[in-house]
């Protein structure tokens, strides 16, 4: 775990690659940036290690005040605590990312015992792929209704409605349908399913917001590939790369054997350069995903005893 620059990871926010979602207030956006751009490098370089585990609420919101956001690093999730103003002063947000996915759950100060116990049940339950939470999801969708003009209650005949638009005007005419049934009840079951259901709408319209574009070149070119015959040649370049790569990462290590103390991804970074510069036309693509190549390296029958045999203390 390690706490962040609040400074930095705000104007990270403000850089959201949708207009109208900057307008909505506290949403909580991401964009793709470099590596040691990225707000979970920022917090293990320019952050601290929390030493000791936090137990109750009151513990984590103080240090959270005192520190910054607190990043919970996980091989496939990551999650940020962050203390918030407005309507949830006083409480913190989760902010849960596996990849592209996006979900934001509200840690209510009062409810946090009865929910999860301690910390590290409120860590485990939002590291599960079934964390829900509706509160801030519900709030983000009636202000982007607002911001779109839209009345759930009503449709506009002459209107020709968008797909982020019809998307949410039924999140909210589902929600509005959940008060009605259940009268105020909120231990009433339904709550849970309906919930659940205006969160995912909402994730779903953000992605057509901010993520549709990227698919739609993603597509495009996936396509014009196809049409120049060079898929074929895909996994063949790729493993080409895998073995120029690794060339180059032994070679360096064989040279100096200190190296092998360092972490594979760090002695990568060099070894990807200098293969770049030896045959630049392997290399004009392919260099961002060093990464997938050190996960190929420990995993793969191919490379993984030799792999382990240079970094035996850090791979």
């Amino acid at each position: 775990m390690f706490a962040a620059n609040h400074r930095k990871l705000s104007e990270l926010a403000k850089n959201a690659p949708s207009t109208l979602f900057k307008e909505i207030p506290d949403l909580e956006m991401i964009h793709w940036v470099p590596e040691e751009d990225s707000p979970r490098h920022m917090a293990i370089s320019e952050g601290f290690r929390v030493e000791r585990q936090y137990v109750s609420f009151d513990e984590l919101y103080r240090a959270i005040l005192r520190h910054g956001p607190l990043f919970v690093c996980h091989e496939q999730v990551d999650i940020i605590f962050t203390a918030v103003g407005g309507d949830y002063d006083g409480h913190i947000v989760a902010i849960r990312q596996s990849g592209r996915n996006i979900r934001r759950i509200l840690i209510q100060s009062h409810l946090f015992e009865i929910e999860f116990g301690n910390f590290q049940g409120c860590i485990s339950h939002i590291a599960s792929n079934n964390a829900v939470g509706v509160e801030v999801e519900l709030k983000h969708l009636w202000d982007m209704a607002k911001k779109l003009d839209l009345d759930p209650s009503k449709v506009d005949a002459e209107r020709s409605y968008n797909r982020l638009e019809i998307d949410v005007f039924a999140a909210l005419q589902l929600y509005r349908l959940a008060e009605s049934m259940i009268e105020g009840d909120e231990r009433a079951e339904c709550i849970f399913k309906l919930g659940f259901g205006v969160g995912r709408l909402f994730s779903s319209a953000k992605n057509i917001a901010t993520l549709e574009p990227d698919a739609r070149r993603a597509d495009e070119y996936a396509r014009s590939y196809r049409e120049r015959g060079r898929k074929g040649r895909s996994k063949d370049r790729k493993t080409k790369r895998l073995e120029h790569l690794f060339g180059h990462i032994k070679a360096l290590v064989e040279a100096n054997p200190a190296l092998s103390r360092m972490k594979p991804i760090e002695v990568a970074r060099l070894a990807v350069s200098d293969a770049a510069k030896a045959e630049p036309a392997l290399w004009s693509q392919g260099a961002g995903q060093l990464e997938a190549y050190l996960t190929t390296y420990a995993s793969d029958d191919t490379f993984r005893e030799a792999f382990w045999r240079l970094f035996p203390t850090t791979g």
